[in-house]
């Protein structure tokens, strides 16, 4: 053992050890000093197990405390650091890095040493001076030994002016993150969750993208860039997959209105391809999961396509292209009842993601359909009938265009609607093999009873009627038979309140704006149904309350109501409302017509 003793210091490294060691017992360079005692330049270098422990046996050093502060070799390109295994990458080698500051520090005791953090590759401040670290790339073979009386010649006044031209920053969270953690302080959940090299591997990456752009060749990133993206990456990461799948969802709006379908290496770029071909980080973690379910949720990809690594069996979304032709459907067309379904927006984009399910349930139903216009004639409702089913839910139109669109016409109805409603129909009948004076057509009743036919239609589904007929051989509500004093009989009863179509006429608002007041009930602007149920409780009649209309209009209203009452175009009344700055409570993008608080509508406005 080399005497005298001469101590190490926490805060440097085994080869900085070596260094001192070197100058103080031989004066001499530290590669002809190791060989002196048997140890091989490139396994210290290396930080090689048996010479981390034939340089504790030397000096008389702690073996654990000079293993503390090196990150030892445990394998090709991996290495154990405190407890926690890292890769090469993780690591500054071959660079070295320095702080002149600290340098300059060293040098009035004579000694200098070079910081442990240094040569991590995320530590790029000085925590004490809070500078910028200088970076030095290995020009000579021994430079990996980062003898620092060798490696930083500058002295005094020249190492000084290294300090002037050094940025002033604080240490990124990233950075107090990592060695926090090699110093047994936790962290954010998720972080602490991956491996140190994963952790601060994604955060980097992300923050590349974040910062960036997808484009960015990370190659021609500095040490400062890097240094920026781990800081705008760990506003990310810190918050776990949360904050994650925000940075992504937010890159994912940047190609909203992009034409084409672009995909993930499109949208996410350098961060999608750092994590699929990382030759030296062979399981980057979470993150990859992450960036995958992100996709996966977002981007239409065919069955059997590969996500970093992972395939697909299935599809699980569609574009509105996609979904055309898988269905052999007119895609315009099809674009269309998606956005009456609220399935998409309108004009949205060519790879606006559709749900898999959901896209095919709407396509399978346009397959069903049966043309409004030709309704009465093909199932035997009468025209009429057809208008009061729809103003009742009992049959419900598909419809091209949005909620209020100018020229928004209903087109069709699913077959399998109106089969299941003649199923109900036909099974609350009996066979009847002629006419008969007693019995006659719902349409009949209707007018004998001095209701509307679709009462009638109500009374037969509730059970309030026993004496239903079908004429035999025929099918649709035009062979049905009832009786109408039976009609009248029960008349009462299914009359409470006012019928849809007529609350919905006394408010002015078209049918579907009703019916979507009444689906947002309880909500402050919304509809209370009163429904009538009979014998069979299995349905139900709507009707509304004349109190539940009249408070509705003393508390809201909207356009074509105020230009009503204050004898103005409609389109003068939007005019005034803007200029004034009054927002409607409910929007017409939602609903179909922007409604207005009568408590912001003041007279003086209109008049």
């Amino acid at each position: 053992m080399l005497f005298p003793f001469l101590s190490f210091d926490p805060i440097e490294t085994p080869l900085s050890y070596a260094a001192r060691l070197a100058r103080f017992h031989a004066a001499k360079p530290m590669v002809p000093f190791l060989r002196d005692v048997q140890i091989r330049p490139e396994s210290i270098a290396s930080s090689e197990p048996g010479a981390i422990a034939r340089l504790a046996e030397i000096s008389g050093a702690p073996l654990d405390d000079l293993r503390r502060n090196a990150a030892v070799r445990q394998g090709k390109r991996t290495y154990d650091l405190r407890g926690e295994l890292v890769t090469a990458e993780f690591l500054s080698n071959p660079h070295t890095f320095f702080c002149p500051a600290c340098l300059a520090e060293d040098d009035k005791m004579g000694w200098r040493r070079e910081r442990w953090h240094w040569t991590l590759s995320v530590v790029r401040t000085c925590p004490h001076h809070e500078i910028a670290l200088v970076r030095q790339a290995q020009a000579a073979w021994d430079d990996k030994l980062h003898e620092l009386d060798c490696r930083v010649p500058e002295r005094g006044g020249e190492l000084q002016a290294m300090i002037e031209k050094s940025a002033r920053r604080s240490v990124s969270p990233l950075q107090g993150y990592v060695n926090g953690r090699l110093e047994g302080i936790t962290g954010p959940d998720w972080l602490d969750a991956q491996t140190l090299d994963q952790a601060s591997r994604a955060t980097e990456l992300l923050g590349v993208l974040v910062a960036y752009g997808p484009t960015q060749k990370l190659p021609e990133l500095t040490s400062d860039d890097w240094d920026h993206a781990g800081r705008v990456g760990f506003q990310f990461t810190s918050r776990g997959e949360d904050g994650i799948r925000e940075a992504l969802k937010a890159q994912f709006r940047k190609f909203d209105d992009a034409t084409g379908t672009p995909g993930a290496r499109k949208i996410f770029g350098c961060f999608y391809n750092a994590l699929a071909h990382s030759k030296s980080l062979k399981e980057p973690g979470d993150i990859a999961r992450i960036l995958r379910d992100v996709i996966t949720e977002n981007i239409a990809m065919p069955a059997g396509k590969k996500v970093l690594g992972i395939e697909f069996p299935e599809r699980q979304l569609h574009t509105v292209a996609s979904l055309a032709k898988e269905q052999s459907l007119d895609s315009r067309t099809l674009s269309n009842v998606l956005v009456a379904a609220g399935t998409i927006p309108e004009n949205a984009p060519a790879h606006f993601p559709i749900p898999v399910g959901e896209g095919r349930a709407i396509a399978g139903r346009m397959k069903r359909t049966v043309n409004v216009i030709s309704l009465w004639k093909n199932m035997d409702f009468t025209r009429p009938i057809v208008d009061q089913l729809f103003d009742d839910r009992l049959l419900t139109p598909i419809y091209y265009g949005n909620p209020g669109a100018r020229g928004r016409k209903q087109k069709a109805v699913d077959r399998e609607e109106i089969a299941m409603l003649l199923g109900k129909l036909q099974a609350k009948s009996a066979e009847l093999n002629g006419e008969t004076a007693a019995l006659v057509p719902i349409s009949k009743a209707a007018e004998k009873a001095k209701v509307s036919a679709i009462t009638v239609v109500h009374m037969i589904l509730g059970g309030f009627l026993e004496r239903v007929f079908c004429l035999k051989g025929q099918d649709g509500i035009s062979a049905l038979r009832v009786d109408p004093e039976e009609v009248k009989q029960h008349a009462a009863a299914c009359m409470v309140g006012l019928q849809p179509a007529a609350a919905f006429g006394a408010l002015k608002i078209p049918r579907d704006v009703g019916w979507r007041l009444v689906d947002r009930c309880p909500k402050e602007v919304s509809l209370a149904v009163h429904w009538v149920v009979g014998p069979d409780a299995s349905h139900r009649i709507p009707r509304f309350e004349s109190a539940v209309i009249a408070e509705f209009k003393v508390r809201f209203s909207h356009p074509a109501r105020i230009a009503e009452l204050y004898n103005l175009q409609i389109g003068e009344v939007v005019r005034r409302l803007k200029r004034r700055s009054i927002r409607p409570v409910l929007v017409k993008s939602e609903i179909g017509l922007d409604f207005y608080r009568h408590d912001d509508l003041k007279p003086e406005l209109f008049t």
